[in-house]
């Protein structure tokens, strides 16, 4: 199957909210479609909508949008990103808020010590 080619070049506008989505999509791999079936919306359109800034994203998808992507809603809305916290670190937190049981995130917490250990 033959990939669509990009018509602006492969670069993407992150100084809005839409092209921000855009970019978090495309960097995860999904096509418009595929973004819109995890979301559980109709169709591929509501996601073109959000990326071209044609419809404002309402909260409860600003929220589904950034636990997918493991990013803030404030980036999403704002391009603001912590300096200090990279990708890896958001997902990492990301997973220990998703563990169900205290055991589970000690266990996981543990785990993080002894790489930590072994790493010097």
């Amino acid at each position: 199957m033959m990939k669509k080619v990009n018509r602006n070049n492969g670069t993407i506008d992150v100084t809005t909210v839409g092209g921000r989505i855009k970019k978090l999509r495309t960097d995860a791999g999904f096509t418009q479609e595929e973004l819109a079936i995890e979301l559980h919306l109709e169709g591929k359109s509501a996601i073109s909508n959000y990326e071209t800034n044609s419809r404002g994203v309402s909260a409860e998808m600003l929220t589904q949008l950034s636990r997918l992507f493991h990013v803030s809603a404030d980036y999403i809305l704002n391009g603001d990103t912590p300096d200090n916290l990279d990708p890896i670190v958001n997902e990492a937190i990301e997973i220990l808020n998703n563990l169900k049981t205290d055991k589970a995130k000690k266990s996981a917490l543990e785990m993080l010590r002894q790489i930590q250990i072994l790493e010097g």
